[in-house]
């Protein structure tokens, strides 16, 4: 995943289609990331998502869900791990594994106070991405969110 997009100024400037291996494609729309699902998410899910983003202001934030497509931000970066992994530098240290297992925790924390079970069914390494320049660290793969009751 790590070099899908164009590296150069011109990401922004034009639509680009990606088939991430994943059932689903993935698109680069000025400065937005359109995922297209391969199947639809539950009534409620956008909703959640939101509440929990606001809980948790390190999940990626997904502007919109319509038509089985998550609108979401772009984060120029790279996921902690990277496969194949003999191929690109990693970007796992201790430090950031205690952060994406912090994430994961006020995740919990939210479901318990909301008496919920909505939780991230792709729980690794590669859906925590690491922003260039700024260090910061995001979870996602927001559709792996699902509802339990």
């Amino acid at each position: 995943m790590a070099n899908i997009f164009p590296v150069n100024d011109e990401k922004h400037k034009v639509p680009l289609v990606i088939d991430s291996g994943s059932k689903c494609s993935w698109q680069l729309l000025g400065d937005m990331i359109v995922k297209h699902l391969n199947c639809s998410l539950a009534d409620n899910w956008f909703s959640l998502y939101k509440q929990l983003r606001e809980y948790e202001p390190r999940l990626v934030e997904v502007y919109e869900y319509r038509d089985d497509k998550l609108y979401m931000e772009y984060i120029d970066g790279l996921p902690l791990i990277v496969k194949p992994m003999d191929q690109f530098k990693q970007n796992v240290t201790l430090e950031r594994y205690n952060e994406a297992i912090d994430i994961m925790k006020n995740i919990g924390q939210w479901n318990l106070e909301n008496n919920m079970c909505f939780i991230n069914h792709a729980l690794q390494l590669r859906n925590f991405m690491v922003e260039n320049g700024t260090g910061k660290m995001y979870m996602i793969d927001p559709d792996s969110f699902m509802i339990h009751e």
